[in-house]
């Protein structure tokens, strides 16, 4: 398991246990204090924040500090010893689930949503532009919640609820593989992202739908060449291809 995984089940098991201190309106200490208590730098932190911010259980709030969002923990998935495989089904699961959400939410999303929506498109593009060393997690983050939020725009409980799971076993396999994210064209990720949302705020269903797929697709083609890099093709064979019929579905699994 990797470091701010680790870190991760760390905090939140303080937390259960009562060994940290909540606060007003489930504020945490300062991240000066937690990296102290755990023994840990504020970089290694911050990783681990980022990733259960992404799961939806802690949230940063910009100048008043680190908050809890759910009142009970929940078990963060460990990677254990997850097939390559698994990769391929998730995204095919994303492949039927995202176009259509997107396409949804072009219809009936509202200002908030659209705002909300492109506030995490603009987080990447600082990011980008900053050239933080921390910027492979950072970004990582902000494309889960980006994803996330076009989710929750749909009003679906159900269907947020079966992302998250999607999201949890995504997060979780992507830190059991060797991929190598310092060599992703972060640009083009971000054109990918960019185009989905200007569809999402011109309520064009049909072109969000698209460019989904297109970018699930393309992050198929990224994580293969990424795992090939890695001097994993072994690996990546077992994840490569997929394709989709004629009518944009993806193939059912094997």
């Amino acid at each position: 398991m990797d470091q701010r995984r680790m870190l991760a089940k760390k905090l939140m098991h303080h937390i259960d246990k009562g060994d940290i201190t909540i606060g007003a309106e489930g504020k945490l200490p300062s991240e000066r204090e937690l990296a102290s208590f755990l023994g840990v730098t504020r970089p290694l932190l911050r990783q681990s924040i980022a990733v259960l911010e992404a799961f939806g259980f802690l949230e940063i709030r910009e100048r008043q500090g680190i908050f809890m969002t759910s009142p009970k923990v929940s078990e963060i998935t460990a990677p254990g010893d997850w097939p390559p495989s698994t990769m391929l089904e998730i995204f095919q699961v994303r492949m039927l689930l995202e176009p259509s959400a997107a396409r949804l939410v072009a219809e009936i999303r509202t200002a908030e949503d659209a705002r909300m929506i492109r506030e995490s498109i603009s987080q990447m593009k600082l990011i980008i532009e900053s050239q933080t060393p921390e910027k492979e997690t950072l970004l990582a983050k902000w494309n889960n919640i980006l994803h996330a939020r076009i989710i929750a725009a749909t009003r679906n409980q159900f269907l947020a609820r079966i992302y998250q799971t999607i999201s949890q076993a995504y997060e979780s396999i992507s830190t059991s593989i060797p991929f190598r994210r310092e060599e992703l064209p972060f640009d083009v990720i971000f054109e990918e992202h960019r185009q989905i949302v200007d569809a999402i705020e011109r309520r064009d269903g049909d072109a969000a739908a698209s460019l989904v797929l297109e970018h699930l697709r393309a992050s198929v083609e990224r994580a293969v060449d990424s795992l090939k890099n890695s001097g994993f093709g072994g690996e990546a064979a077992l994840i490569y291809p997929v394709r989709t019929d004629a009518g944009g579905s993806p193939p059912p699994s094997r």
